[in-house]
């Protein structure tokens, strides 16, 4: 087996042993999975399975990286099209992210246990703010062409796109999601504080 062979059969592999740790996360919960449950899901010993990841938290980081990665890509996709103002591009890109995390969270109520693992590691920190990052740069270049095209108050872009995820904060946080009184609510309320922040958005 040649070099780009056995990368591509390493890479098959690796995506295996997520697909697994995933499944397992959703059922058991991610501080009741084992290595060894999922070694045995994957039809492998717990020492063949370190030859891919060196230890749970590392499974555990490069599934949450998977997850916020189909998320950006929800995100950028989506049905923006090219005659979409900056506020609907804003507004889809937002709406989108977080319709995908309340869908993953109605599914997989256990995702909460990665979010708590997640925030409790240094490098899943560091993950969590890259993907933020994400979002305020794709926010701020609508923004920026909102004020171009003189519908926004000329405004720092980039200030202004982390003010609007904060004042967006609660809706990003499994945590409170999964306390939301009236799940059919959540996005008709996140659509209600968009109302808001455009309002103050807008030039008059």
């Amino acid at each position: 087996m040649g070099s780009t062979d056995a990368a591509r059969q390493a890479e098959a592999t690796r995506a295996d042993i997520l697909r697994h740790a995933e499944e397992l996360f959703i059922h058991y919960g991610f501080w009741k999975t084992s290595v060894g449950d999922i070694a045995t899901c994957c039809g492998m010993s717990p020492g063949n399975l370190y030859r891919y990841f060196r230890n749970k938290r590392a499974i555990g980081l490069a599934v949450v990286g998977r997850f916020l990665e189909m998320s950006e890509a929800a995100m950028a996709g989506g049905s923006i099209l090219p005659t979409d103002t900056p506020e609907s591009r804003i507004r889809i890109i937002i709406e989108t992210g977080v319709g995908h995390l309340v869908n993953e969270m109605s599914q997989n109520p256990k995702i909460v246990e990665l979010v708590d693992f997640l925030c409790g590691d240094e490098e899943g920190i560091a993950l969590l703010h890259r993907h933020i990052a994400w979002k305020r740069d794709r926010i701020a270049r609508e923004l920026g062409r909102g004020i171009e095209q003189g519908l926004f108050r000329d405004a720092d872009p980039q200030k202004t796109a982390a003010t609007i995820l904060m004042a967006t904060k609660v809706f990003w946080m499994p945590p409170a999601l999964a306390q939301w009184r009236e799940k059919d609510t959540i996005l008709p309320e996140l659509s209600e504080v968009l109302d808001l922040v455009f309002d103050g958005l807008k030039v008059q």
